[in-house]
């Protein structure tokens, strides 16, 4: 899963380095740039964008159109956050057969004190009531389905989860150790034309290193290649 590993920051230098390639058009390279540097790296709602263009783009048509992706958030407020963000982004888009599910254990509340709980007070958010295409079904079931591309996640189904149809993984949150070997490892799920078309992981929370080592005590022959 480590083959393509990416961070943000890799990312964008990716996407910028376009700007003075002679191969590509640069009209289209310059809308492009443009979308990127105006991204701010803690705006859920502009790294909502990258995620989902990116899968999209990338990631959507792998496995005969099958292909399934993972947002690991770090809390549970961030994930009521995410899928707020997506559903909006989504509609805007107008991006048919295109739907994200929430993963995560209880009810939560947005505080008072949090500044961005204009029209969020006295809501309890679960996944039920934020899944409202679940009729029943649970979420691994539901996930497996066609009805889903996209599970947001937070402190849920990082572990002992398998969905051979994972292909890509987007991390917002800080990673260590063995729960970050875990956590990444969801993609290792064998499924038909996989191995040809590979795993994707975008991270905007932790380093390179940081993840490589986590993954060395397990892995001696683990290893993260700069950006192509």
């Amino acid at each position: 899963v480590l083959r393509n590993y990416t961070t943000y920051k890799a990312y964008y230098r990716l996407i910028k380095s376009i700007e003075d390639d002679p191969k590509v058009e640069k009209r289209k390279a310059a809308r492009a740039l443009a979308r990127f540097i105006s991204l701010h790296p803690h705006n859920i709602a502009q790294k909502t964008e990258v995620m989902i263009e990116h899968f999209n783009t990338f990631v959507r048509h792998k496995i005969g159109g099958r292909a399934k992706a993972m947002v690991v958030t770090s809390s549970r407020l961030h994930a009521v956050r995410y899928k707020h963000a997506f559903d909006k982004y989504i509609a805007e888009k107008g991006y048919a057969k295109l739907y994200g599910m929430v993963a995560f254990s209880g009810e939560v509340e947005f505080s008072e004190k949090d500044p961005n709980s204009v029209g969020l007070l006295g809501i309890k958010f679960s996944e039920v009531s934020m899944n409202p295409g679940l009729k029943g079904r649970d979420l691994r079931k539901a996930f497996d389905s066609g009805d889903y591309q996209v599970m947001i996640v937070a402190n849920k189904f990082q572990t002992g989860f398998d969905q051979p149809k994972l292909c890509a993984m987007y991390v917002d949150k800080k990673l260590g150790g063995v729960d970050c070997v875990q956590t990444l490892s969801r993609l290792n799920r064998v499924y038909p034309g996989k191995a040809d078309t590979g795993t994707f992981v975008l991270d905007f929370f932790n380093a390179p290193e940081e993840i490589l080592a986590a993954f060395k005590p397990y892995y001696k022959t683990a290893s993260l290649d700069d950006v192509s």
